[in-house]
């Protein structure tokens, strides 16, 4: 009975001197402060550049299925916009999984 005792005190204060070990951030070098304009300007920048490589990806994607349907014969196209417009068509008819509406943002 005493031993259990014992080892749950050890065992507390052990739990407190180790949590007491790990330095505090306060300690640690301070980050600079950044003025709100000079990070919403970078935050604009940053976006500026996404969306530039986003086209630029859309552009290239463009390019490659444009490619793509010139290397395929006639009867092949006209089978592809086959079965893409009946993809479209059957997809059409079909309610979002739940999860998505579940999580929709509304």
């Amino acid at each position: 009975m005493r031993s259990k005792y014992i080892f749950y005190i050890t065992l507390i204060l052990l739990t407190l001197l180790s949590s007491a070990a790990v330095p505090n951030q306060s300690y640690a070098q301070k980050a600079k402060k950044v003025s709100i304009k000079k990070q919403n300007k970078k935050n604009r920048d940053v976006k500026g550049r996404e969306e530039e490589k986003e086209d630029q990806m859309k552009q290239v994607e463009d390019e490659l299925t444009k490619r793509h349907l010139k290397l395929q014969d006639k009867a092949t196209r006209k089978r592809m916009k086959q079965t893409k417009k009946k993809s479209k068509r059957l997809k059409a008819n079909k309610k979002d999984p739940f999860y998505k509406r579940w999580f929709r943002k509304k």
